[in-house]
């Protein structure tokens, strides 16, 4: 589990609180600007809200002897990014009042102001009962003040109508507690618009001999909020056991719930970031939960302490990343069934031409015919890179100039398994960010086509493929990291490399001697917990640091910014090149001919040093 350094949480008595002392209260218990020990990728837990709309959370009352507050930093440090409050629950220890509408607004913006230090939103809210009147209006513009999506209210209202107009009136939806009947709640919503729906509970479900996947067919897609449990058998007396092992068959209720979603739709022509779809996504709350009979931890460190109740839940967030993969890879098959291969034709004409005139030359002559795979797809959740066109355009000219391979463009990630990866002697990932890899078996073909001896490159967005799954970033060699256009001076590593000649003689190093040159491009700085390491990866161009302003990259004590790397994995050959933002890439004759020669060496007809550099420092 990663390390938590601080632990923003207040204890002992509550003291009484009066609305003269609310300065003071503000002043004592204003968080740090950013309080937030949460990773900001490399989980699902996370990265699954922009790709299906499952806002994964925890129900803050989980913790049932800490405020909301507390809870929410616990919620952070579980590395989720969203949490439901509770009416019932005290706000914290400087304020015992419950998280509710007849808060002061000092003390509602003590709470948003600790939310937002976390960088944690809640998008929902429990409450026993909505009142009627104005009190009910009240509690709509407190849930809405906070940015919560659904109030989860724990009985069917007396007056569904009004409380039906309120959320249509407010733009948020009102989930009904189901106790395990969801068709007496689906009975009782009747006719009641898209804004009222479900709340369910997969051990209750379980409790009541109702498989979960059953009950998704009961609640007729009025499903908004879920507490996910498994248990080891259905019916009484079962007890919890550990996600996507017991009979809640988890992994079939999320794929179940992935195909129930609207499906995604292309976007217009005139969109901005074209090539990639978008629509498709339902909105629900999916908390994670623990057995209630769970006895709760004390504030503070010993929070995360063996047995306690927050380690439940850390495992319980880590299994459920394993279980909604499925449900991950069908969304990606049909967004990807509307994205086919980046298109030429918006290329300006003036590019081309220069494009075509930096054309470089095969500095080797294949050892047979080579046929080039080139996925450029990038699916719901990613930023789509104009760019991806001007490589397609290159590479394609490099293939029919050079005859060094066949380019075959197709954004099928079926290619991808095993055996069809087979048909190919490597894979050219141009700029392809977002949950390209959600589907194990599209993961786990690639990287044993090259384990076994394949090859594959990475170009730009590559890196930012899959980032919630760490293996990716272990095959590539580096994995998220800021970023902006930038100038900057980049240095030749390995001057010497057969992928890297080309730049000794250009006239773009030419200031440096053949070893460095100023460019210009979206530069990704890779953050030191990440798998970027010299330690694994023979790094042909890097960022100069002492050449290059690094003020806002305080990222990495040891001020290495690697861009260029080659790697070997297992028997097979790695090339990733992080710039490429711009089309500048493919305007540059050395460049182009540094691609192409990665394209030979990824291939299997260019042989390279592939010692990792910490290595090769350490013969000097």
């Amino acid at each position: 589990m990663r390390k938590r350094t601080h632990w923003m949480m207040t204890t002992g008595a509550a003291i009484a609180v009066t609305l003269s002392q609310n300065a003071a209260i503000v002043a004592q218990t204003k968080p740090a600007a950013n309080s937030s020990v949460r990773a900001t990728t490399g989980q699902i837990r996370t990265s699954i809200g922009g790709m299906l709309g499952w806002h994964v959370g925890i129900d803050s009352s989980v913790f049932r002897s800490n405020t909301f507050v507390e809870a929410a930093t616990l919620a952070d440090a579980l590395g989720l990014a969203v949490i439901a409050g509770d009416s019932t629950q005290k706000v914290s220890p400087q304020i015992p009042k419950n998280l509710e509408y007849h808060l002061s607004p000092e003390e509602t913006a003590v709470v948003k102001d600790h939310l937002a230090s976390l960088r944690l939103k809640m998008t929902a809210y429990r409450v026993d009962s909505i009142p009627s009147g104005d009190d009910a209006r009240k509690l709509f513009a407190f849930a809405k003040d906070f940015g919560v999506q659904t109030i989860i209210v724990n009985t069917v209202p007396s007056s569904l109508t009004a409380v039906d107009k309120l959320a249509s009136d407010s733009g948020l939806t009102v989930a009904i507690e189901d106790h395990g009947d969801p068709a007496r709640v689906i009975g009782a919503i009747g006719s009641a618009s898209s804004h009222i729906g479900v709340s369910g509970d997969t051990a209750t479900w379980l409790e009541h001999s109702l498989r979960p996947v059953d009950a998704l067919g009961i609640t007729k897609g009025r499903l908004l909020a879920v507490r996910i449990r498994d248990r080891n058998f259905l019916g009484s007396g079962a007890h919890d056991v550990k996600l996507g092992t017991g009979a809640a068959s988890l992994q079939k209720f999320f794929l179940r719930l992935a195909e129930m979603a609207p499906p995604p739709e292309e976007k217009p022509e005139s969109c901005v970031n074209c090539s990639r779809p978008y629509g498709g996504i339902r909105p629900l709350f999916l908390a994670i939960d623990a057995d209630p009979w769970q006895i709760v931890i004390a504030s503070g460190p010993q929070a995360g302490s063996s047995g306690g109740i927050f380690n439940d839940l850390w495992q319980a967030a880590n299994d459920l990343e394993a279980v909604v993969r499925p449900a991950m890879a069908y969304r990606v098959e049909q967004d990807v069934k509307l994205i086919p291969p980046t298109k030429t034709d918006r290329i300006p004409a003036d590019v081309k031409e220069k494009i075509v005139a930096a054309l470089p030359k095969a500095v080797v002559t294949p050892n047979r015919p080579r046929k080039l795979l080139i996925v450029d797809v990038a699916p719901t959740g990613a930023y789509y890179h104009d760019t991806a066109a001007h490589a397609n355009f290159a590479i394609q000219k490099m293939a029919d100039r050079t005859g060094a391979f066949e380019a075959i463009f197709s954004n099928d990630l079926n290619n991808l398994k095993y055996p069809n990866i087979l048909k190919y002697d490597a894979v050219f990932l141009n700029s392809g960010d977002g949950p390209v890899f959600a589907d194990p078996d599209v993961l786990n073909g690639l990287a044993r086509f090259v384990r076994e001896g394949g090859g594959v490159a990475g170009l730009h967005g590559a890196s930012y493929a899959s980032m919630d799954i760490r293996e990716f970033g272990d095959l590539i060699g580096a994995q998220t990291g800021p970023h902006k256009v930038e100038d900057a001076v980049l240095k030749l590593d390995d001057p010497n490399s057969p992928i890297t000649k080309p730049l000794l003689t250009s006239p773009i190093t030419a200031s440096y001697s053949g070893k460095a040159f100023n460019y210009r491009d979206e530069f990704y700085h890779f953050l030191p917990d990440g798998p970027y390491s010299r330690e694994k990866l023979h790094v042909l161009i890097s960022i100069d640091a002492d050449k290059s302003d690094l003020t806002p990259w305080q990222i990495r004590p040891d001020r290495d910014y690697g861009l260029v790397w080659i790697k070997n994995y297992g028997q097979g050959r790695v090339f990733n090149c992080a710039f490429g933002h711009t089309p500048t890439l493919f305007e540059t004759q050395a460049l182009s001919q540094m691609i192409l020669n990665a394209i030979q060496f990824v291939l299997g007809d260019l042989p390279a040093d592939t010692t990792p550099s910490a290595s090769l420092a350490a013969r000097k």
